[in-house]
């Protein structure tokens, strides 16, 4: 087995890996391509930072996506996903692949590494605690086909919708119960311009609450009201507004901190099913 990085490597071709690796998951995925390129920018992956795990024919049986940025102050890679084929199994590649690619990531600055972990992933999860990988956060995920969505009754008096062309980012924050995980941070979505959507409700000519969608995918990235105008019916009115936007059958709503208790009770009442948790996880380099 060697290794090299991923800088050559199309988008066809990583799709391919990714969902030959996947494709016996302990939650299965399939991407297409145009899925898999709007992935590698939102995450903003460097492939000349990302491994390949190559067996005797050269051909490439293992990746991790590593990304590039700032998280909390740190100089951070985040891997955006960590892959082997089932034929390439059994001869500890992810433990090897952070062997080889720590040492370029440290040369570019990085000060950590960054990833999310299926919870029920046993055998992934002991992995990452042996490289000295240490959970920070518990990550709720849910998702739920559109037409299945539960709406109340209750209508925002004198609000407005409005898709906007650019997040105001200091004024959302001020919303924030819950920090966003990477994929879903501020600077994922300015990676992210021509993917998503943005809307705001108003009350006159202020901005009370804010959602931001993938309409390829379903994924509600943000979804957020001032903390005195909730339970309002403000969450909702947005929430519909995104699923209009939505080209995908389903909708989701991952990584929600377990903490995030405004949020977690919004999807539940939507009758969003929650599907498997992650725990967010960081190793010192």
């Amino acid at each position: 087995m060697t290794f090299s990085f991923a800088d050559s490597a199309t988008v066809p071709q990583l799709c391919t890996l990714f969902n030959t690796a996947f494709s016996d998951y302990v939650l299965p995925l399939v991407l297409t391509e145009a899925v898999m390129e709007m992935k590698l920018t939102r995450d903003g992956t460097h492939l000349h930072l990302s491994p390949l795990a190559l067996n005797e024919e050269k051909e490439p049986v293992g990746f991790i996506l590593n990304a590039l940025g700032e998280w909390r102050g740190r100089k951070t890679a985040y891997n955006g996903g960590t892959g082997v084929v089932p034929h390439g199994r059994g001869h500890a590649l992810t433990e090897r692949m952070y062997q080889f690619c720590i040492p370029r990531l440290r040369e570019q600055g990085a000060e950590q590494c960054l990833l999310e972990v299926i919870q029920e992933n046993k055998r992934a999860l002991a992995i990452y605690r042996r490289l000295g990988f240490a959970i920070q956060r518990t990550f709720r995920c849910f998702r739920l086909e559109k037409e299945l969505l539960s709406w109340h009754a209750h209508l925002p008096h004198g609000v407005t919708l409005h898709k906007v062309a650019g997040p105001n980012w200091p004024r959302y924050q001020t919303f924030w119960e819950i920090e966003p995980s990477w994929q879903h941070h501020v600077a994922a979505i300015g990676r992210s311009g021509h993917y998503v959507q943005v809307v705001e409700a108003r009350l006159q000519y202020e901005c009370v609450g804010y959602g931001v969608v993938y309409p390829l995918t379903g994924a509600i990235a943000h979804l957020a009201v001032a903390p005195a105008w909730r339970g309002k019916g403000i969450g909702q009115a947005l929430c519909q507004k995104l699923v209009e936007m939505v080209s995908a059958p389903a909708v989701t709503v991952v990584n929600v901190d377990a903490h995030g208790t405004s949020l977690l009770n919004f999807v539940q009442g939507r009758g969003m099913q929650e599907t498997l948790g992650q725990y967010e996880m960081v190793l010192d380099i």
